[in-house]
Protein backbone atom coordinates (compact mmCIF):
# COMPACT_ATOMS: atom_id res chain seq x y z
CA UNK A 1 0.00 0.00 0.00
CA UNK A 2 1.00 3.35 -0.84
CA UNK A 3 0.79 6.28 2.09
CA UNK A 4 0.73 9.67 0.42
CA UNK A 5 1.19 11.94 3.37
CA UNK A 6 0.70 16.07 3.19
CA UNK A 7 1.28 18.38 5.65
CA UNK A 8 -1.68 18.65 8.60
CA UNK A 9 -0.25 17.26 11.64
CA UNK A 10 -3.79 15.36 12.35
CA UNK A 11 -2.89 11.93 11.11
CA UNK A 12 0.32 11.87 9.95
CA UNK A 13 1.79 9.88 12.66
CA UNK A 14 -1.08 7.34 10.77
CA UNK A 15 1.39 6.35 8.61
CA UNK A 16 2.02 2.35 8.33
CA UNK A 17 4.88 1.55 8.81
CA UNK A 18 5.23 -1.38 6.58
CA UNK A 19 4.31 1.15 3.64
CA UNK A 20 6.03 2.65 0.67
CA UNK A 21 5.28 6.88 1.33
CA UNK A 22 5.19 9.44 -1.43
CA UNK A 23 5.42 12.86 0.02
CA UNK A 24 6.51 16.51 -0.70
CA UNK A 25 10.24 17.65 -1.32
CA UNK A 26 9.76 19.87 1.46
CA UNK A 27 8.16 17.81 3.74
CA UNK A 28 11.03 17.95 6.26
CA UNK A 29 10.04 14.65 8.68
CA UNK A 30 8.98 12.21 5.60
CA UNK A 31 11.04 13.55 2.10
CA UNK A 32 13.76 11.51 3.46
CA UNK A 33 11.75 8.68 3.85
CA UNK A 34 9.73 8.69 0.75
CA UNK A 35 10.58 6.68 -2.00
CA UNK A 36 9.03 9.33 -4.55
CA UNK A 37 8.51 13.05 -4.20
CA UNK A 38 6.36 15.07 -6.11
CA UNK A 39 6.86 19.07 -6.38
CA UNK A 40 3.55 20.07 -9.21
CA UNK A 41 3.97 23.67 -9.02
CA UNK A 42 5.53 25.66 -11.39
CA UNK A 43 8.97 25.78 -11.27
CA UNK A 44 8.98 29.91 -11.99
CA UNK A 45 6.27 30.47 -9.71
CA UNK A 46 8.45 28.39 -6.98
CA UNK A 47 11.73 30.67 -7.54
CA UNK A 48 9.34 33.88 -6.83
CA UNK A 49 10.40 35.05 -2.70
CA UNK A 50 6.64 34.74 -1.87
CA UNK A 51 6.49 31.01 -2.70
CA UNK A 52 8.32 30.56 0.70
CA UNK A 53 10.86 27.87 -0.22
CA UNK A 54 14.44 28.50 1.02
CA UNK A 55 16.81 29.92 -1.20
CA UNK A 56 18.49 26.42 -2.00
CA UNK A 57 15.30 24.75 -2.33
CA UNK A 58 16.61 23.80 -6.10
CA UNK A 59 20.01 22.51 -5.23
CA UNK A 60 18.17 20.48 -2.08
CA UNK A 61 16.54 18.84 -5.03
CA UNK A 62 18.92 18.27 -7.05
CA UNK A 63 20.55 16.23 -4.34
CA UNK A 64 18.01 13.75 -3.49
CA UNK A 65 17.97 10.84 -4.42
CA UNK A 66 14.41 9.69 -5.24
CA UNK A 67 12.33 10.20 -8.14
CA UNK A 68 10.99 13.94 -7.36
CA UNK A 69 7.49 14.02 -10.14
CA UNK A 70 7.38 17.67 -11.56
CA UNK A 71 6.53 19.13 -15.08
CA UNK A 72 9.32 18.02 -16.71
CA UNK A 73 12.94 16.64 -16.12
CA UNK A 74 15.58 19.34 -15.17
CA UNK A 75 19.15 18.89 -16.02
CA UNK A 76 20.05 20.50 -12.49
CA UNK A 77 17.51 18.09 -10.80
CA UNK A 78 19.03 14.76 -12.10
CA UNK A 79 16.02 12.55 -10.17
CA UNK A 80 13.72 14.80 -11.38
CA UNK A 81 10.75 12.71 -13.83
CA UNK A 82 8.25 14.38 -16.07
CA UNK A 83 5.05 13.45 -14.62
CA UNK A 84 3.31 11.32 -16.87
CA UNK A 85 0.11 13.44 -17.60
CA UNK A 86 -0.74 12.51 -21.28
CA UNK A 87 -0.52 8.88 -19.85
CA UNK A 88 -2.80 9.85 -17.50
CA UNK A 89 -5.77 11.46 -19.90
CA UNK A 90 -6.35 8.09 -21.38
CA UNK A 91 -6.31 5.95 -18.04
CA UNK A 92 -7.48 7.83 -15.03
CA UNK A 93 -9.27 10.87 -17.09
CA UNK A 94 -10.45 8.70 -20.37
CA UNK A 95 -14.44 9.19 -19.06
CA UNK A 96 -13.97 12.28 -16.95
CA UNK A 97 -17.32 14.37 -17.67
CA UNK A 98 -15.97 17.49 -18.71
CA UNK A 99 -13.39 16.09 -21.25
CA UNK A 100 -16.80 15.67 -24.14
CA UNK A 101 -16.95 19.69 -23.91
CA UNK A 102 -13.64 20.87 -22.87
CA UNK A 103 -9.92 21.07 -23.91
CA UNK A 104 -8.92 19.92 -20.56
CA UNK A 105 -9.10 16.53 -20.25
CA UNK A 106 -8.05 15.85 -16.32
CA UNK A 107 -8.20 17.81 -12.85
CA UNK A 108 -5.66 18.23 -10.59
CA UNK A 109 -5.80 21.09 -8.07
CA UNK A 110 -3.43 20.45 -5.34
CA UNK A 111 0.34 17.56 -5.30
CA UNK A 112 -1.86 15.04 -3.34
CA UNK A 113 -4.42 15.03 -6.51
CA UNK A 114 -1.52 14.24 -8.71
CA UNK A 115 -0.14 11.28 -6.21
CA UNK A 116 -3.78 9.72 -6.39
CA UNK A 117 -3.79 10.20 -9.98
CA UNK A 118 -0.89 8.08 -10.63
CA UNK A 119 -1.97 5.80 -7.68
CA UNK A 120 -4.61 4.56 -9.73
CA UNK A 121 -2.68 4.41 -12.69
CA UNK A 122 -0.59 2.12 -11.59
CA UNK A 123 -3.15 0.19 -9.48
CA UNK A 124 -1.93 0.73 -6.34
CA UNK A 125 -4.01 0.70 -2.57
CA UNK A 126 -3.50 3.70 -1.19
CA UNK A 127 -4.29 5.90 2.51
CA UNK A 128 -4.42 9.61 2.88
CA UNK A 129 -2.39 11.00 5.74
CA UNK A 130 -2.22 14.45 6.88
CA UNK A 131 -5.00 15.85 4.06
CA UNK A 132 -7.99 17.06 5.97
CA UNK A 133 -9.49 19.72 3.24
CA UNK A 134 -11.02 21.08 6.26
CA UNK A 135 -13.91 23.98 5.50
CA UNK A 136 -11.97 26.44 7.21
CA UNK A 137 -8.22 25.98 5.72
CA UNK A 138 -7.21 27.66 2.45
CA UNK A 139 -7.02 23.89 1.21
CA UNK A 140 -10.77 23.36 1.64
CA UNK A 141 -10.93 23.83 -2.37
CA UNK A 142 -9.09 20.66 -2.94
CA UNK A 143 -11.50 18.56 -1.17
CA UNK A 144 -13.90 17.84 -4.62
CA UNK A 145 -10.71 16.88 -6.48
CA UNK A 146 -9.55 14.69 -4.21
CA UNK A 147 -13.55 13.07 -3.52
CA UNK A 148 -13.43 12.35 -7.31
CA UNK A 149 -10.22 10.22 -7.40
CA UNK A 150 -10.95 8.33 -3.92
CA UNK A 151 -14.75 7.97 -5.74
CA UNK A 152 -12.77 6.64 -9.03
CA UNK A 153 -10.17 4.48 -7.27
CA UNK A 154 -12.75 2.79 -5.18
CA UNK A 155 -15.04 2.37 -7.99
CA UNK A 156 -12.00 0.67 -9.51
CA UNK A 157 -11.43 -1.57 -6.90
CA UNK A 158 -8.80 -0.24 -4.99
CA UNK A 159 -8.63 -0.11 -1.68
CA UNK A 160 -8.18 3.59 -0.24
CA UNK A 161 -7.55 4.12 3.66
CA UNK A 162 -8.70 7.66 5.12
CA UNK A 163 -8.06 7.54 8.67
CA UNK A 164 -9.94 8.80 11.26
CA UNK A 165 -9.39 12.17 12.20
CA UNK A 166 -10.36 16.06 11.62
CA UNK A 167 -10.40 15.44 7.80
CA UNK A 168 -13.10 16.55 5.72
CA UNK A 169 -12.55 13.64 2.78
CA UNK A 170 -15.11 11.96 2.59
CA UNK A 171 -17.25 13.59 5.48
CA UNK A 172 -21.24 14.79 4.94
CA UNK A 173 -21.38 18.61 5.49
CA UNK A 174 -24.73 19.10 6.47
CA UNK A 175 -25.07 22.92 6.84
CA UNK A 176 -25.51 25.23 4.33
CA UNK A 177 -27.85 23.97 2.29
CA UNK A 178 -31.08 26.40 2.28
CA UNK A 179 -34.18 24.93 1.98
CA UNK A 180 -35.86 28.58 0.09
CA UNK A 181 -35.27 31.33 2.84
CA UNK A 182 -34.32 28.70 6.26
CA UNK A 183 -31.05 26.79 6.56
CA UNK A 184 -31.77 23.79 8.13
CA UNK A 185 -29.32 21.78 9.54
CA UNK A 186 -29.16 17.89 8.35
CA UNK A 187 -27.69 15.79 11.21
CA UNK A 188 -27.71 12.32 9.00
CA UNK A 189 -27.91 13.16 5.32
CA UNK A 190 -29.64 15.59 2.79
CA UNK A 191 -33.55 15.97 3.47
CA UNK A 192 -33.52 14.66 6.73
CA UNK A 193 -33.69 16.81 9.74
CA UNK A 194 -33.40 14.72 13.39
Amino acid sequence: MISIVGLSPSTRHLVPADSEIWALPWDNEYASRASRLFEMHDRRLLAHPDAMRSKSYFKDLGEMPQPIYMHRHWEDIPSSVAFPLEELEQTVFKNFPRAKWDNQKDWYNSSPAYMIALAIHENKDFGLYGIDVLDESEFSYESPCLEFLIGLAIGRGLNVTIPEGPTALGKFRGEGIKLGIIEPVYKLRYGYVA
